[in-house]
Formats: C-alpha cells, structure tokens, sequence
C-alpha cells in the first residue's frame, strides 16, 4: 500500500471506531439521560429497565472510545497534540464525566432502594451522562469550526472561545439529543423482549419525541455550518451531501417504525441516521483533522509506523469482533436474562 493508502485505511478505521462508540456508548449515555429524567410512579420500573439493558455491555462500549484515542496517538500524532493542547477543557470534562458516570452506576447499586446514597449516585449518573456527549459534541464541533489554529508545532486556541462557538453549541446539543434517541428507539426493543408493554410505551413516546428534537438540531446544525464554517459548509455540499440525505431518509423511517411499533426496524433506523452524521462530518472535512490548517497528510506518522498498525488493526479486528459479537449474543439478544 502507498502512504496515501495507508493513511486513508487507517482514518477511515478510526473513524468506524468513533462511528460505533457513538452508536453503542452513545446510547448508553442516553439511557442515563432517560434515567435522571425519570419521574413519577413508573420512575423506579424505568431506571431497572435501563439497568438492564446496559449492565452486561456498558464497559465494552468504551473499547471503541480506547481504540479511538490510542489510534489518533499512534497514526495522527501531531493532530493528537494540537487538539490535546486547544481542547484541554472539554476533554477533562469528558473524561471526569465518564469516570463518574461508571462509578455512580456500579456504586448506586449497593445501596438500601431509595436511600440517599442510591438517590445521589442516580443522580451523579444521571447528570454525567448529560455533561459528556454535550462535551464530546463541542469538541467535534470546535474541530471543524475554524476555531482551532495550527502553524507547525504552535497551536493558537482559546481556553474557552474555540470550543464553545456557535457551532460547538449546536453539535454538543446535537451529540445530546442523537444519544438520547438512539438509547429511546434501543429501550423500545428491551422492552419488547421483556413482554413490558407500559415501559415499551413510555420509551415509544420518548423515541418519537427525542427523534423529532433530533432532526431539528440536525436542520439548525446545517444552518449553522454554512454560517461560520464555509470549508465545511463546502465539503457537505461537494461530498457529504449523500450521508446527510441518507440521515434524514434514516431519521424519517426510524420515527414511522416506532409509529408502526416495529421497533426492530427502528432501531436500525436510528443507527443509520446517526451513523450518516458522523461519517457525512469527516467526508465534508476532508482532507483536514482540524480545519482549516491540519491536513490528514500533515498530521500522519511515517509510512514506516503506518503499516504495522495497520497490521495491528487487521489482527485486533480479527479478534475483537467475533468476541463482541459473542458478549452481545449472550447479553443482549431475545432470550437474555434480566441483570437487575
């Protein structure tokens, strides 16, 4: 393979990575929003739902998020500084809310039910749930805004201002809302399986209306986009455009499945609408990591430290799907136990 190659085959691997820790954590982190916005005499059957469905697979999703980061390190080097460095801030909020988020699920667990050890931990779960993905999409947002400047080694980016933007703002809320439909339209088919007809409806409603606010902020998003960022702006036009009708296409079947109930059909639905947006942002960015300074090609390793981790990728692949495959197989497909 040419170093062109190399460096498209590792990208693109990077980002199928980004792409399923956004459908699978993603969604996790909307089952805590779902939990923290639980309320009256059904709240307590809602959160042992959520329990359920993410127990057995919560701490695998975050594989996706690892292969990510270490892969950004070991193939993008310079970009992994240059966005270390301008985006300290929300990156360590991310991260602290990650951390609280497992912790308060693991230790709210082992309280008395409706104590205020449980009451603080469901708490602190649900608001990090929250605060990460409005993190994460600031980030991203921030990335192709323009915001971030790079001249060789100096980076130039505010502590504060490069990462909350108008479009920052707009694809933090956008991270939100995508997680919280995907984690609504994944609880239909929980509680389908469960013969749970009172929580597949809450959830039911929930999808729909999450789905709507999702499809709202995605339209805003676009505005916004060629707004500020006209190289972006660009990009979705020349190349991307097919991502964003394939999202709307995704989004619009997934909301008339729910409205059907065939939630199955739904969910697949919400994942190829998500999907779109994620992998639609790094076509409409090429060739840039951090537009409009950093390109693909300026930021990669030398051929020679490509090419065994493209080994590597290849090898851990082998290894690391039929093992996911398997845990949800066993955890998650219609015969699996309830954890709660």
């Amino acid at each position: 393979m040419t170093t062109f190659q190399l460096e498209v085959a590792i990208l693109t691997a990077i980002g199928g990575g980004l792409t399923l820790y956004w459908l699978l954590g993603g969604a996790d982190f909307g089952g805590g929003v779902w939990d923290l916005l639980a309320f009256g005499p059904l709240r307590e059957r809602e959160r042992a739902l959520i329990s359920d469905a993410i127990g057995p697979v919560w701490e695998a999703n975050h594989v996706w998020l690892i292969f990510v980061v270490t892969g950004l390190l070991a193939a993008f080097p310079s970009a992994f500084a240059s966005l270390g460095f301008a985006l300290y801030v929300p990156f360590s909020i991310a991260i602290a809310g990650i951390v609280f988020r497992g912790a308060a699920f693991a230790f709210r667990s082992w309280g008395d039910r409706g104590s205020a050890w449980q009451r603080t931990w469901t708490r602190v779960f649900g608001v990090a749930s929250i605060v990460t993905p409005l993190a994460l999409g600031a980030a991203a947002g921030a990335v192709a805004s323009g915001r971030i400047r790079v001249a060789g080694s100096t980076v130039v980016a505010s502590l504060w201002g490069s990462w909350t933007g108008p479009l920052s703002i707009v694809t933090g809320f956008l991270a939100l809302a995508s997680c919280s439909f995907l984690a609504a339209s994944y609880l239909t088919v929980e509680a389908t399986q469960r013969h749970d007809l009172v929580m597949e409806e809450v959830f039911r409603r929930r999808a729909l209306a999450s789905g709507a606010v999702s499809g709202v902020v995605a339209v805003l998003g676009l505005v916004v986009t060629r707004s500020v960022s006209p190289q972006l702006w660009h990009g979705m036009l020349t190349r991307a455009w097919p991502f964003a009708v394939l999202s709307a296409v995704g989004g619009v079947a997934s909301l008339w499945a729910v409205m059907r109930r065939r939630y199955r059909f739904a969910r697949v639905g919400a994942a190829v609408a998500v999907a779109s947006v994620v992998t639609g942002w790094g076509v409409a960015q090429w060739p840039y990591l951090i537009v409009p300074d950093l390109t693909v090609a300026d930021a990669a390793a030398p051929a020679n430290a490509l090419r065994p981790l493209a080994v590597g990728f290849a090898v851990g692949s082998l290894l690391l799907a039929p093992s996911l495959f398997v845990l949800f197989r066993v955890f998650k497909g219609s015969g699996a136990p309830s954890y709660h």
